[in-house]
């Protein structure tokens, strides 16, 4: 950037922009003034239809993982380098603003210094500044991980306020008064699967402002103050905002005047900052910062009141001009809807309360069948009205009275039911209630005479499965909180007698539900040991099984002293997700820094693709075990274990996404045996009596060590290869045992064919079309083509089961002629074309 000598304003040294997670107003506005605009961003952070948005403003836009932070670092070098980028702006979320920050600066096109970005937007780095400077003086301390607050509470003291540093949206911000709420604190930043480093401070009492400020060459502008209405202690969740905040001049200029010290000590230069100010009895002090604009449509509120555009200022300032907010005319509001949570059975009011005189827009994205969580934090508020008045007063009116002509009306979660009755009566010995399934297990069951009860979730239902249920009741199943009234009213109606689950995020509640009715089956214990695999490895040690060494956790120092004390390379995963999500191989100390980088952007946006029936909660660090990798089918009967199948898998190393498989597994008889005594063991430990089992392994050095396991059966078409290669159908075994309905398995099967599942794996970019779909699904060894991608769908570089295009499953003779033929069919029939590419 230069300066006109004569005008005194700025003149870009170029028009190119690189934005980093631009949002569609940003890159609007910036083209507007003449910009040209490259954008990056993470394909699953939006849909497809807002990055297309996007991209009709921009001149490129590229795709990338951000929590791959090597490979986003990358792309922000080589594509301004390439098209010699005048800026990188990066205005959206704050976990990869400050690398983002760092290889601007390393190219000479940073709009502020890495460490600037870091010091606002780091909780206990800000802290750390104003302590420093002498600026808003608040008692502070920072524990390491949330176990280690107890610790620095002793010291401290109750009442205090606990803050993650490394979340947003209020998520986890709590006053803890006393030793019992800071336990409820723990089992909620559990739950949210959170292990770094959390502030805790004294509570400041006295009505919360958030500052809305724009920088120019370490110019800082205050564009307007606005006033927050939030929930009481212990949780400070908004509830709604005011602008402009309603202060006398004195204060106004007071909190003004701190925030703009704070900009001038973290050395912030340009751009805009959300600062979180409390009014204390002793003056204003700082709550938070953060090197972006506020959340809660705060821009769209000072458009409403003061016709200043915020956002398109920043284009306007890098464009050389002047920008001055003018004072507020009017008043804008937007207030929160807080509904009673539960399945929505009733919505209206929207139209009418969206068409009263001063009403902006009415936001409220759920429709009846819908279930309303409790409000825990910005992100699990209901919707919200925004509107425009004289006043404050007027302005807080009409907000109420829009509110007031939405009606949403919530019932239980037992009256939530497709069918309710069920069309003749049930007979409790031949009744099951199986929870969360697919259709096809739904309509195996009544094949075979069950009474079924579904209780399915609703982003899983399908209307087939209520036509073939004799009851379909439409609940959270992964909440024990939802579940445990409706199963004990399930059970007081139609008395079932067994209750089972086949799909991951059921297992544990299906455990409950035997362990409350004292029903056979598996218990909650043993699915939770499997769920759980940092307990898992602990419980192993305990009772002496084969087993390798497993840590919580709870920090980047951690992982380095895990590598040391056990050697690398080590394994960090999730203590209880599937499909290869979010595992990460450290091959030595070196790594350490990348991969904490990963597990930090994992633990912010947690499972964004896949099943959206899981979260991430804590990881663990285990040794790596070194091997082929197996899978084992089995099926336990009262206590005895049959191994029905062993499957042999293909994994990338890279990131521990399965390839393929193949089955029966090409072992000696020796190796099978070894397998075979493992799996039992491992079934025996844990605690396995009844169903079946899915065991992953691999045979190293140290002889056969269990990766993990399962109480359902192997995904990945595995059931398929199972019916193929030894004609036995384990869903209906899973369903038939508990009634006794079939014979148990008095040793192992012997295979009658074999067969094989690869992965389609596609180039990363967009897809322009797939090929050779029709002519796959009629060859006639094909058992199955499972395709997740179409024209139009972006491809990101593999990193887990999520990210494959589809399965091809094949059977044939022997497993030679299996995997031969299946990567034939791959290679010469099935055809992937990226945008870009030829025919």
């Amino acid at each position: 950037m230069t300066r006109d000598n004569v005008t005194g304003t700025h003149v870009p040294d170029n028009n190119r922009i690189l934005m980093v997670q631009p949002y569609s107003q940003f890159v609007e506005r910036a083209a507007a003034l003449g910009f040209r605009v490259w954008s990056i961003w993470d394909p699953t952070l939006q849909p497809a239809s807002y990055l297309d948005q996007v991209a009709k403003h921009v001149e490129e836009m590229l795709l990338v993982d951000f929590s791959d932070e090597r490979a986003l670092r990358r792309l922000v070098r080589e594509t301004a380098v390439a098209h010699d980028v005048g800026y990188v702006l990066h205005l959206g979320e704050e976990a990869t603003m400050v690398p983002v920050a760092e290889e601007a600066q390393a190219l000479g096109v940073a709009v502020n210094p890495p460490e600037a970005v870091h010091r606002l937007n780091d909780k206990a780095a800000l802290r750390e500044l104003l302590a420093g400077h002498g600026l808003s003086p608040v008692r502070s301390a920072v524990a390491a991980g949330p176990r280690q607050v107890a610790d620095v509470l002793a010291g401290f003291g109750y009442p205090a306020v606990v803050k993650p540093t490394r979340l947003a949206g209020s998520s986890a911000v709590r006053l803890v008064q006393d030793p019992q709420r800071l336990a409820d604190w723990r089992a909620e930043v559990e739950r949210l699967g959170y292990n770094g480093p959390v502030l805790v401070e004294e509570y400041l009492e006295g009505p919360e402002f958030s500052v809305e400020t724009l920088s120019f060459d370490g110019r800082h502008q205050v564009v307007g103050i606005t006033e927050k209405r939030k929930t009481p202690a212990p949780a400070f969740v908004e509830t709604g905002q005011l602008f402009p905040a309603q202060l006398p001049g004195g204060d106004a200029a007071a909190v003004g005047e701190l925030v703009t010290a704070v900009l001038d000590a973290a050395g912030y230069r340009f751009g805009p900052a959300h600062t979180e100010v409390v009014l204390t009895g002793a003056g204003p002090r700082i709550v938070e910062s953060q090197a972006r604009f506020g959340g809660d449509r705060i821009p769209a509120l000072i458009r409403i009141a003061t016709g200043f555009d915020i956002e398109g200022a920043v284009f306007e300032l890098l464009a050389g001009r002047t920008v001055t907010p003018p004072a507020a005319t009017r008043v804008a509001a937007i207030s929160f809807f807080d509904f009673r949570p539960g399945a929505i059975t009733r919505a209206e009011g929207l139209e009418r309360a969206a068409a009263l005189p001063g009403v902006h827009g009415v936001l409220f994205p759920h429709a009846v069948g819908d279930v309303l969580a409790p409000i825990r934090d910005s992100a699990s508020r209901h919707g919200w009205v925004m509107v425009e008045a004289e006043s404050a007063a007027a302005a807080d009116r009409l907000a109420a009275e829009a509110k007031a002509l939405v009606r949403v009306e919530t019932g239980a979660e037992l009256l939530n039911a497709v069918t309710a009755a069920p069309p003749q009566p049930m007979v409790p010995e031949r009744t099951l209630l199986l929870i969360g399934h697919l259709t096809e297990p739904v309509r195996i069951a009544k094949q075979l005479g069950l009474n079924v009860i579904l209780v399915q979730h609703k982003e899983k239902f399908q209307p087939e499965q209520a036509e073939l249920a004799d009851v379909t009741l439409i609940a959270d199943y992964t909440d024990w909180s939802v579940m445990e009234p409706l199963v004990r009213a399930a059970h007081s109606i139609w008395n079932f007698s067994a209750a089972l689950s086949l799909t991951e995020p059921g297992l544990e509640i299906s455990g409950r539900v035997n362990d409350l009715f004292g029903l056979d089956g598996t218990g909650y214990e043993p699915a939770r040991l499997l769920r759980d695999k940092l307990a898992m490895r602990r419980h192993l040690a305990a009772v002496g099984s084969p087993t390798v060494a497993a840590e919580p956790l709870t920090g980047r120092e951690s992982m380095t002293a895990f590598g040391a004390a056990h050697g690398y390379p080590i394994v960090v995963k999730p203590t209880d997700l599937t499909a290869g999500f979010g595992i990460f191989k450290v091959s030595g100390p070196e790594e350490v820094d990348a991969v904490w980088q990963r597990i930090v952007t994992v633990r912010r946006h947690g499972m964004n693709r896949g099943s959206t029936l899981y979260t991430v909660a804590g990881f663990l660090m285990e040794e790596y075990i070194d091997g082929p990798e197996y899978s084992v089918e089995s099926f336990s009967f009262a206590g005895r274990h049959v191994v029905v199948a062993i499957t042999e898998k293909l994994v990338d190393e890279a990131h521990f996404a399965e390839l393929g498989h193949a089955q029966p597994a090409r072992l000696d008889p020796d190796g099978e045996e070894r397998i075979v005594a493992a799996v039992s063991a491992f079934l025996d430990a844990i605690g396995i009596k009844d169903g079946p089992g899915h065991t992953e392994l691999r045979v190293g050095a140290r002889g056969p060590l269990v990766i993990e396991g399962h109480n359902r059966l192997g995904g990945g078409r595995i059931p398929e290869l199972v019916q193929a290669a030894y004609g036995i159908d384990l869903t209906r075994y899973s369903l038939a045992w508990p009634f006794r309905l079939v014979e148990p398995l008095l040793e192992r099967p012997k295979p009658v064919a074999a067969g094989c599942v690869r992965g389609v794996i596609g180039r990363p970019g967009q897809v322009a079309e797939i090929g050779g779909v029709e002519e796959l699904r009629a060859h006639p060894s094909v058992l199955a083509l499972d395709l997740a991608a179409s024209a139009g769908s972006v491809i990101r570089p593999v990193q887990d089961n999520w990210d494959r295009l589809g399965l091809l499953a094949v059977t044939a003779p022997d497993t030679d002629a299996a995997v031969r033929l299946c990567e034939e069919l791959l290679a010469t029939v099935l055809t992937v074309r990226m945008e870009g590419e030829e025919r």
